[in-house]
């Protein structure tokens, strides 16, 4: 018997793209698939199409619900899962036809707890390439994907992974939260014994104007530095990894300061001014730390310790940090 993917969808006012992202779940060369789509209170033809999907394929099942966000629709879905593998699918983007087949192929041979492919950015359609084959299989132990995590070597989303259903049992999504998945991202790893990485990109975000990620700078953003406060205080616990989490949120904090003093004013300036400042002084730096620190890096973090509010605007003045 093949071992069944729970999908995962979460759906809010995507009626535009719905059909394009279920039909390539749909149509995947791996047919062992349950289907979860979460409509989360959509006002639009969204809870329509989920029905009529519904009733075309057995695989499919619809959760209607109350509006409560990105989180609680996938806690949702996570509710009813009766996989062995989970994959969450953002409902504006689509997949590959054979993105399953490799993914659990690959998982299986090498015994793996979370398989991670690559994605690619586009503002329009791409055609899936069944025949891309690419063999190259990175494989980490927890503390070294842990690593990976905060230097981005792997990507803190939760849409281009397959895990383990028993890795994620649980591990619910916070509510109410922007850049939710750097919240659960690091704890889904270090629960974890063996990640693995593919070069074949399988996945196809859709970037889109009205898409919460491509807004102008706002003071909900900040959510994403608290995420990687908390991260950096999880892995106290792994000292390797500490000092890196560290060093990080200490340059992620000057970037939101510098995004805050670009783009926001009066109370919603002072708000982030006060937050970025309160979680850089909880920043327990140490001379180890800063003696691992690029030249750049040690003249920034000296010029902060006189002024925080000046290395950020010197780094917007020049540019630096920043797009």
């Amino acid at each position: 018997m093949q071992e069944l993917i729970s999908v995962i969808i979460p759906i809010y006012k995507v009626e535009l793209y719905l059909n394009r992202c279920i039909q390539s779940i749909v149509d995947q060369t791996y047919s062992n698939l349950e289907i979860i789509l979460v409509d989360d209170g959509s006002p639009d033809k969204c809870p329509v199409i989920c029905d009529e999907w519904e009733k075309k394929d057995h695989r499919i099942k619809v959760l209607h619900k109350e509006n409560g966000g990105l989180s609680d629709a996938r806690n949702e879905g996570m509710q009813i899962m009766t996989g062995d593998y989970v994959s969450f699918i953002d409902s504006d983007d689509w997949i590959s036809c054979d993105m399953y087949e490799k993914m659990l192929n690959k998982i299986k041979q090498q015994k793996a707890d979370i398989c991670e492919c690559q994605f690619q950015k586009t503002s329009g359609n791409i055609k899936n390439d069944i025949q891309q084959q690419i063999d190259n299989v990175n494989v980490l132990n927890k503390k070294e994907a842990l690593k990976a995590v905060v230097e981005e070597k792997i990507n803190p989303v939760v849409w281009n992974k397959i895990y383990r259903r028993d890795i994620v049992e649980g591990l619910f999504f916070e509510k109410g939260k922007c850049n939710e998945d750097e919240f659960w991202t690091y704890k889904a790893v270090d629960r974890a014994e063996k990640i693995i990485q593919i070069e074949d990109v399988c996945y196809y975000y859709f970037y889109r104007e009205d898409s919460i990620i491509n807004e102008t700078y706002k003071i909900q953003r900040l959510d994403a530095l608290d995420a990687r406060y908390q991260r950096m205080k999880y892995l106290k616990k792994y000292p390797d990894v500490y000092g890196i989490a560290k060093r990080r949120l200490v340059f992620n904090c000057m970037y939101h300061y510098q995004k805050g003093l670009r783009f926001l004013t009066g109370v919603e300036l002072n708000i982030l001014k006060s937050r970025v400042k309160a979680i850089y002084k909880d920043i327990p730096i140490d001379k180890k730390d800063v003696s691992e620190y690029t030249t750049k890096e040690k003249i920034w973090f000296y010029i902060s310790i006189i002024s925080f509010d000046l290395v950020c605007r010197i780094r917007n003045k020049f540019g630096y940090g920043v797009e």
